[in-house]
């Protein structure tokens, strides 16, 4: 979902289209039931801890519903935040209403907490149709209507100035510690100035056509702008990083937990618990057991990744694209030999699923690979009941298997017999739309968030739930 499909569907050009060899008959037989449809880009849904039964679903253009218990979706909006947000373009983009996450406490203390793009402030240092402030705030419902949320109580907890429309992260939980662990994405600065962008449909007698198209190509970065990739590498700054942050104390701010690896210390920020992420989307946890987290890693150039973030450290980006050398200036050729350790003298960590997308069909990649997809959106380690051949494994998604039509799919990933080696994944179900998130309710059953063509326009937007076939 991370890149600009149409700069990538023109690379790609004419490549035949690949299917992938899967195993048979060892993953359940999956359908899909219509949860809700008429919306703009929907991108979370979530199940309050209340027992109310009530799953709530949050839509990119700003808005999040309530579906009640009975599946009927309530006329008021839980909380509608459009006049808050940066105006999204009417093509790709990647700002907007991007997480919802309920406090541990939520049915006695009633507090919330969003991630969205607010629009620029006066003040930031950056200009232009994309630039906006990436925010993380408190809100708590109304005292007279569970199903509202009172806006005039919302607290800033977190807001950065950012650049442009890329690499925004949003990932928002609660750990099994109570701690809430947020994700910043290394802020997109590597692909230019933020008025810069690919329209919908490029105009052949634009003579800046091609400036544009290489702005926003990954592989093809003007060396200027190579700086930005070392965000997410710099323990000073909270772009590119998992953090995590006690919300129950510290107000008007918040506290930072004990353990955070740079509390009190000259080097780095208090609130990072990991780092070296290019876009952390989504952060998942295990509902039982050892509470594992799950950080989905968008790819830059050719793999796409999850990460099973157990331990605090280094993830690798811009160092490592998952278990492969990434050097900004020879994407398409990267570096056999790079270092196993991050500037700290703190080893790389590696991911537990690794794929390659459609970019090793470019015609200038030197790696070669078979495609399994475009951009990995996350996922959840099924705890579910309705799907047992499901349990314990890790159910995640992928926009599209082909980059040049709506094609999403659902992946299935067994963990590993050793430790920290790769699990093995196959496919679970594909699509014939484009696959934007995945969502958990209180059951552990699976929501999938789809639209028509990929981007916040229109009403194709459609969330369904995840269920077994009932027939051969």
């Amino acid at each position: 979902m991370q890149r600009y499909l149409l700069h990538l569907a023109l690379a790609i050009g004419l490549a035949a289209p690949f299917t992938a060899s899967w195993a048979k008959d060892t993953v359940p037989r999956v359908a899909l039931e219509l949860v809700a449809e008429g919306l703009g880009a929907p991108l979370l849904l979530v199940e309050p801890p209340d027992g109310s039964g009530r799953r709530l679903i949050g839509d990119q253009l700003g808005v999040v519903y309530v579906v009640a218990s009975d599946g009927k979706r309530l006329p008021v909006p839980f909380i509608d935040l459009r006049d808050q947000l940066t105006p999204l373009l009417q093509a790709f983009d990647e700002r907007g209403l991007l997480a919802l996450a309920f406090h541990p406490e939520f049915a006695e203390n009633g507090l919330l907490y969003i991630n969205y793009s607010a629009k620029r402030r006066p003040q930031s240092p950056f200009n232009g149709k994309t630039a906006y402030t990436w925010r993380t705030s408190e809100f708590r419902v109304s005292t007279s209507d569970g199903n509202i949320v009172d806006r005039s109580t919302e607290r800033i907890l977190l807001q950065l100035d950012w650049v442009n429309r890329k690499h925004n992260g949003g990932g928002l939980a609660f750990g099994p510690d109570g701690f809430l662990y947020i994700g910043v994405g290394d802020g997109g600065g590597a692909h230019g100035v933020p008025d810069i962008y690919v329209p919908p449909k490029t105009d052949e007698n634009d003579p800046n056509r091609h400036a544009k198209e290489i702005q926003e190509d990954p592989f093809k970065i003007p060396e200027r702008f190579h700086k930005y990739d070392a965000y997410a590498q710099d323990t000073a700054r909270l772009n590119g990083k998992i953090l995590r942050i006690d919300v129950d104390r510290g107000h008007p701010g918040y506290g930072i937990p004990a353990t955070n690896l740079f509390r009190g210390k000259s080097e780095g920020r208090d609130e990072i618990y990991a780092w070296g992420f290019r876009n952390p989307f989504r952060i998942s946890f295990d509902r039982i057991g050892n509470g594992d987290m799950f950080v989905s890693g968008v790819a830059e150039s050719f793999w796409e990744t999850v990460y099973l973030v157990d331990r605090q450290g280094n993830y690798g980006w811009s160092i490592r694209e998952g278990m492969h050398c990434y050097k900004r200036a020879r994407a398409f050729d990267p570096p056999k030999v790079c270092p196993k350790k991050g500037p700290l003298g703190e080893a790389i960590r590696d991911p537990i699923i690794e794929y390659p997308n459609w970019s090793v069909m470019r015609t200038w990649s030197k790696v070669k690979r078979k495609p399994l997809g475009t951009a990995n959106i996350g996922g959840f380690l099924y705890r579910g009941q309705a799907i047992p051949g499901l349990y314990g494994k890790f159910v995640f998604g992928d926009f599209s298997s082909d980059i040049r039509q709506p094609s999403g799919q659902i992946f299935v990933a067994t963990p590993a017999s050793s430790w920290r080696a790769l699990w093995p994944i196959e496919i679970l179900k594909r699509l014939d739309v484009r696959l934007h998130s995945l969502g958990e309710d209180a059951a552990g059953d699976l929501y999938l968030m789809t639209t028509a063509q990929g981007i916040p326009v229109g009403n194709s937007g459609k969330v369904w739930k995840l269920v077994p076939a009932t027939s051969p």
